[in-house]
Parts: structure tokens; sequence; C-alpha cells
């Protein structure tokens, strides 16, 4: 295979050798040398064989396409305190050995766990190389706590039983069968606070998705620099929702009552007009009561790294009858983190319901034997892999799927997410109806790409992805067939997948933007909205 970087490199430095040897002898010769000619030549070949860039039309080169209103959302405010900081290094303040855990794998070491996270006021609680039984919960409920071991290789939590044998849980599906109540939630090591919501002004007048400013019954206690939600009601007559699906939901006849929001930040308060600094995600009509509330963590700037959750190998149990191997839970927590964490024969992995967090470097494995036919999928391990689930703005980056679970990558009720830099062997994008809008999926490789648009989802929740939902630099080793008819609404975007099919871009229909994966340029669109919106410089290959 030719080398194209060295042939551009070889070509242009040898046209320059030329040049000056050229210039060096011409008064031997008027005429160039044939080396001078055969370097030329060789920068032509190059230029001709590097492919152009690969620019979307709803991008551009820098963005210079992009419009607030339009299909393609902003998603460069996910993540840890938006993008706009690193995940800190906090110190180390105390240790678990030094609160009883032995890391002999024998002993019980919860209590000592639980014990030094209380005794914690800030930093990070270690955990030093060794194999730590777990068999309970363990919670950080505080803000600046870090739960941080040497590293997934050295340091393991093990966990010998489920949550459903720990504290034992029914639950039912959508359709009201029974099934495990540790199969859409929970963990065994928890982050959860309390967004202490409270309403601080009604929206008094309809402001229009793509916008950034609205009309307040009252501003006081509105101030610049703070963050607050929108916060939208649900109509018994599911308006919100049909609207969430651009006019066109599907069966939503079990639609559930769910409220909708958006974290925002207030740039500027002008009489009674106030303006956020990024744009609005929906309409604000009156019928959805529109207000601003609150946004008052109890738990920020706590984090998970540097560990293994390890469970038994036994095989899956199936679909709605696992056990509660379930590893790490989100809820309610705000500009916290999960990195550098391996999670070994879960049944789910993480479980994300907050918004503005992070999840960086995560690994999800599992032994050959635990491995079964369920859910359609040959080689399943788990239910969850990763999901986002009543979650917005959340980053999930540099993620490693080495197993199948029926779900892999979840959306439900969710908005604002990225998913971003990371591969699995067989990926799936499973939206799980119940409005996931305005999420994103970027520079990601499915692997075998047999099952990308493999969903779940209760019956008459509406379509499986509502709508601007986005999927940018998608590969897999065979071409990536568009999702079946009624998949979602015509508003969702596709571009830059590895696919065979003609492209399609009506700026009010479908938008299929068939553009060569590897020459799509930016192929992580978080990466590139970041980078402008912080004002940074993008590298363009």
């Amino acid at each position: 295979m030719i080398n194209l970087r060295r042939l551009n490199r070889w070509a242009v430095c040898s046209a320059r050798r030329q040049v000056c040897a050229s210039r060096a002898g011409r008064a031997r010769s008027a005429r160039p040398t044939f080396g001078l000619r055969s370097a030329m030549v060789g920068l032509a070949l190059a230029t001709t064989l590097v492919a152009a860039p690969a620019i979307s039309a709803l991008w551009g080169e820098r963005g210079e396409k992009w419009e607030a209103a339009g299909r393609l959302p902003d998603f460069s405010y996910a993540g840890y305190h938006r993008g706009e900081a690193p995940i800190p290094d906090v110190p180390q303040t105390a240790n678990v050995c030094d609160f009883g855990a032995k890391g002999d794998g024998v002993a019980d070491d919860t209590k000592a766990f639980q014990a030094a996270i209380d005794a914690t006021t800030r930093g990070a609680v270690f955990v030093p190389p060794g194999r730590y039984v777990i068999t309970d919960y363990v919670r950080i409920t505080k803000s600046g706590v870090v739960l941080r071991g040497a590293g997934p290789e050295k340091s393991v939590l093990w966990f010998p039983r489920g949550l459903d044998e720990v504290h034992p849980r029914q639950g039912r599906t959508s359709t009201g069968s029974p099934a495990s109540g540790y199969s859409f939630d929970g963990g065994f090591v928890v982050l959860h606070g309390d967004y202490r919501a409270k309403p601080l002004a009604s929206i008094t007048a309809t402001a229009h998705r793509g916008e950034r400013e609205v009309t307040v019954d009252r501003a006081a206690g509105l101030v610049v620099g703070q963050e607050v939600f929108v916060w939208l009601r649900e109509t018994r007559e599911h308006s919100l929702k049909t609207f969430l699906y651009c006019g066109d939901p599907g069966d939503i006849a079990r639609g559930k009552q769910l409220d909708t929001k958006v974290l925002l930040r207030i740039a500027a308060v002008t009489g009674d007009r106030v303006r956020f600094d990024r744009p609005l995600r929906f309409d604000t009509r009156p019928e959805w009561q529109p207000e601003i509330r609150s946004c008052n963590p109890t738990v920020t700037e706590s984090g998970i790294e540097g560990l293994r959750f390890e469970f038994p190998p036994a095989k899956y149990r199936g679909h709605f009858k696992e056990n509660g191997a379930n590893a790490i839970e989100l809820r309610g927590v705000r500009d916290c983190w999960v990195r550098h964490v391996t999670i070994h024969n879960g049944d789910m992995g993480i479980n994300v319901v907050a918004c503005g967090n992070t999840l960086d470097g995560i690994a999800i494995t599992a032994d050959a034997p635990r491995a079964t036919r369920d859910g359609r999928v040959d080689d399943c391990t788990g239910h969850h892999a990763i999901q986002c689930k009543g979650a917005e703005d959340n980053l999930v980056t540099n993620f490693d799927l080495r197993t199948s679970y029926v779900h892999d990558l979840s959306v439900e009720h969710a908005s604002g997410n990225v998913f971003a830099r990371g591969r699995g062997s067989d990926l799936c994008f499973d939206h799980h109806k119940d409005t996931p809008y305005e999420n994103l999926f970027t520079a990601i490789d499915c692997g075998r790409g047999t099952r990308v648009w493999h969903c779940g989802g209760g019956a008459s929740l509406g379509r499986h992805s509502a709508g601007w939902e986005t999927f940018w630099g998608i590969t897999a080793a065979r071409p990536i067939a568009p999702p079946p008819k009624g998949w979602g609404p015509v508003t969702m975007n596709f571009v830059g997948l590895a696919t065979k099919p003609a492209g399609t871009t009506e700026p009010a229909g479908p938008w299929w933007e068939a553009l060569a994966s590897a020459d799509l340029q930016p192929r992580d669109l978080h990466a590139a909205q970041l980078a402008r919106r912080l004002g940074r410089t993008l590298p363009t290959r």
C-alpha cells in the first residue's frame, strides 16, 4: 500500500532540492533537470492520490453553514463543565485500607469503602492494588469526592452477588409483564444527588426552537452566569411528545406523561427578557406550562476512576431476568465523571439519569461462557451496556465495548447526549422510544455492523427515535443500510456513514449525506463544534 503522507513529503522535499540545484546550475542550462521534472510528477501523483476532504452541507468546513434553528443541533455543551474545563486530578486524601479494607479477595470490604467515603470531606479515596469484595451499595452523595483505583488492571472490585440477591425488587415491563427490578436501573457504586430544581419564573410567551431569549413573568432572582433549567410539562394529549417527534410520533397510545428540560446559562437579563448562552431545544408553548427552574445540585465534582468492576462469569440469565449485576449509576448529579474503568460480566454497565457528566475510557468485557442467545443477539452477555435515560448533555467518549448486550448504547427520553470516538465488536445504537431527541453518535466504529439499528422499547411509546437525532462519521466492517422504515422522523441526520445507498438531502425531508467516512471532515462533529464555540483550532485531518 502506498503511504500517501510519505509520498507527499518526499515529493515536496525532492522538488525543493531540485529547485535549489536548478538555480545553482542555471548558467549551465536554462531547462529544468530531469530530476526536477520527476519530482514534480511525483508531487502531482501524490496530490491526485490524496482524496479531497468530504464536507457536509449541514456544517461546512468550520461551521460556517450551521444554523441555530436548523436541523443540526449544537452538541458542544455535553459533558463535564460543558467541555470548558478538563476533568481534574483530585488530590488523594484517604485510603480504603486505613478504614479496614483488606483487598485479599476474601474479606468483605463494603463497610470499609463506605466508611472511607463518609469520612472524606473532599478529595480522592484511594483503592490500592488488590481484589476487594463488595456485597452492597457504595454511595457517594456529596461533592468533591472521588473513588480512585490504581488502574483497572490493578484495583478490582469483586461482586459475588447481584443486587437482586442483596435487595430483592420486583419490576414490570412497560406492558406490565414481570421483570427484574434491576433490568432498567440501579448500580452497586452510585453517585447520587438532587438538582433542587425549584420554580423561579414562568415563561409567558412562545419562544421557538433555536432562539435564545424568553419572556418571563418575573426576573427577580435571575442573574447573569446562573445555570437554570427551562422546563416543560406534557399534556394529556401528548402534544409535547408529538412536537419532539416533529409531528410524526407513530403509535403513542401508551405514552408516558414525561416532562422535558434543558440546562442553560443566563447570558443577560433585561426587564422581563432573559437571554441564554445557547439555543433552546424546543418551543416554549403556553400549553406546556414552560418555566425557569433553579439548578443547585447537591453533588458535583465527584467521580469514579481507575477501577475494574467484576461479576461472576455465570451465563447471562436473559432479558428482564437479570440478577442485578449492575456496576455504576449516576443519578441527579452534575459535573461528575467516570473514567478509566473496566466492567466485566455485568448485566448493566453504567446507567446515567443525570445532566452534564462525562464517561471517558470505559471498557466493557465478558467471559465467553457468559454469552447466550437472547434479545435477537447471538452472543448476548447483558441488558444495557451504557444507558442515558432521563438524561441530558452527557458525554460518553473513548469507549470500547468488547462484548454484545441486548442494548449497547441506549438512549430513552434523553437529549443532548454525545457518544464519540468509540468502538464495539458489533455495536447497536439502541433508541428505546419515549422521545430520545437531539443526541449525537459520532466517530464510532460499529465493528461487524450486523445490528447497528437493533432497538428495544415497549409497544405504543412512539417511534424509536425522535427529532434531530444525528449520526456522523460511523464506520463498520460492512455497509450500513438506513434504519428500518418508521424508525424515526425525517428530521434525523445521517452524515458520512459507511453505506451503499445514494444520498438524499432534502432540507425539510430525509437527510442521508453519502460522504465517504474516511474522508469526512470533521469526522468527530462534537470536537469540531466545541472547538468552534471555544475559539480553538481543530486539526483538519
